[in-house]
């Protein structure tokens, strides 16, 4: 019985050998997504709260401060169509879709405002 055990973690070894052979080199193992994934997310909340300041400093100057809504909502746009193309989401292919354009109509509200 020992000896079919033997057999049966050997079989296993193998197999799990061929597929960490087959892998494809430029494919991410789950440390490495956890890292981009972690990043990601660190550079979304660094862009919203610098997004914030710039808000809040061009409020207190009285100046237009749609541009900054603008590049929260593209970057949140491109974030959610990237995912859903990957994914195959409709849903957050929509959902990213409506975020650009909204951030392209502020964009565009905001140049006719300050040239008059």
């Amino acid at each position: 019985m020992s000896r079919i055990l033997i057999e049966v973690i050997e079989m296993n070894r193998e197999e799990i050998l061929q597929k960490a052979q087959s892998k494809k080199s430029n494919a991410l193992d789950e440390m490495e997504l956890q890292i981009v994934q972690k990043g990601n997310g660190i550079a979304m909340f660094t862009t919203l709260v610098l997004c914030l300041i710039l808000m809040i400093t061009k409020i207190i100057a009285k100046q237009p401060w749609y541009d900054v809504y603008s590049i929260v909502f593209v970057s949140l746009g491109v974030q959610h169509v990237y995912k859903g193309i990957k994914l195959h989401r409709r849903q957050s292919i929509t959902i990213g879709i409506a975020y650009s354009i909204l951030a392209i109509l502020i964009v565009i509200w905001y140049i006719t405002k300050i040239l008059g």
